[in-house]
């Protein structure tokens, strides 16, 4: 059985994930505060998601928008991690949704070989890269919690450059052709 998602414009999609890192910084900025340290980790881990999930389809779109790629509509789909033959985790992320980014076909067989490439590479770089911005605070925790915090990025960093580069956007913009 298929599943039908809601659709959003690419503004009402694009203003979700801007809304969403907004809230991601300004539990970064909380967390300096002097609140308990369970609701500073917690502040944390939300900052970490919400700069990792939201900054990924809106990199994609600022890009593609400023290469002349256009696109449809958002939706909530499944990981292309489903894909990898790894135990558990397939039947986990077709449960998990996650935000994606309907392209234009059109407009993207008009861009260049390099525009599609970077509009496609785009939301992994900038997802493995932002959430690092936590990484000092984390360390105002004490240093046990600065490590996680820093496990917590590098692995989901070396999670991605092991996945991507296989069904992810790393893999397709390693398969643009002319």
């Amino acid at each position: 059985m298929v599943q039908k998602y809601r659709r959003l414009s690419p503004a009402q999609g694009a203003s979700l994930s801007i809304v969403g890192l907004v809230f991601g910084l300004v539990a970064w900025q909380l967390a300096a505060k002097e609140y308990p340290l369970p609701f500073r980790i917690l502040l944390l881990l939300f900052a970490w998601f919400t700069l990792w999930f939201f900054s990924h389809d809106l990199t994609h779109h600022i890009v593609g928008s400023l290469v002349g790629i256009r696109f449809r509509y958002y939706f909530l789909g499944r990981s292309a991690i489903r894909k990898l033959k790894l135990p558990l985790l397939p039947r986990l992320m077709n449960k998990i949704p996650v935000l994606v980014l309907k392209i234009d076909s059109k407009s993207m067989a008009q861009a260049t070989v390099r525009a599609r490439k970077w509009m496609h590479a785009s939301g992994a770089i900038v997802s493995i890269s932002l959430p690092w911005i936590i990484i000092p605070e984390s360390f105002s925790l004490g240093t046990i919690w600065g490590l996680l915090f820093v496990a917590l990025v590098l692995g989901n960093d070396i999670f991605t450059l092991y996945f991507s580069p296989k069904t992810g956007d790393l893999f397709r913009a390693r398969m643009v052709k002319d």
